[in-house]
Parts: C-alpha cells; sequence; structure tokens
C-alpha cells in the first residue's frame, strides 16, 4: 500500500514540476530515434546503434562508412569519439536540431571540423 502511494506521489510531483511556465518537466523530454543512415556533409554516411531504445539519454556506438566511434546522447545533445581511422581520437559534439524535417544534427569536432548530418 505505501508503495502505490509513493508512485502515485512521483507521478504528482512530475505533473506539477512539468506545468510551469519556465520550461523543463516532461514536456521537454526528448527521446532521439538514431534508426536509418544518416548523410553527412561531407559526402558520408553514419549509422548510430544507441545501447537502448525509446530512452531520452545513453550510449552508443556507430560509424562512418566502416569507421568506428562510441559515444553518447541527452536529449537533443549528442556526442561521439572516433576510435580509428584518420580522425581516430576526434571528438565530435552537437546537438539535434529541434523541429527539423528531416531530421538533422549539426556537431564541430576537436578538429574545428563542422559537420551536419541529415537522417534518410
Amino acid at each position: 500500500m505505501k508503495k502505490i502511494f509513493l508512485v502515485k506521489a512521483c507521478l504528482l510531483f512530475l505533473l506539477i514540476s512539468s506545468c510551469g511556465t519556465s520550461g523543463g518537466g516532461i514536456a521537454d523530454l526528448f527521446i532521439p530515434n538514431f534508426s536509418n543512415l544518416w548523410a553527412s556533409s561531407r559526402g558520408t554516411n553514419f549509422q548510430f546503434v544507441p545501447n537502448a531504445s525509446n530512452v531520452p539519454s545513453g550510449t552508443l556506438t556507430g560509424d562512418e562508412d566502416g569507421i568506428p566511434f562510441t559515444g553518447s546522447f541527452n536529449s537533443y545533445k549528442v556526442e561521439f569519439t572516433f576510435t580509428s581511422g584518420a580522425e581516430n581520437g576526434v571528438k565530435y559534439s552537437g546537438k539535434i536540431i529541434k523541429d527539423s524535417d528531416p531530421v538533422k544534427m549539426e556537431l564541430t569536432g576537436t578538429n574545428n571540423v563542422q559537420l551536419t548530418l541529415v537522417k534518410n
């Protein structure tokens, strides 16, 4: 019985905290969809494989035309670091552009290279 009360109290708290005008809360929850290939501004294709699906944050692995990287995501923010190839050790950080159609990411590498990815 205490467990049910605690769950209801937590849900009520989440509902109340998401109703403010200053943003935040459940209304701003974004769950990225990394499915399909992503075409890059440098003429290559990226593939992302998150460690779990339907979650707002986590880790991922992937590749750019077979060159592997590892990274993480948290809502709209994405970052990954190449683990081999010509950009071994280069970290790209950026974000998924809210409400873009098609969905796209804008990233910058630690090598100052700008990269745009568009979901196919």
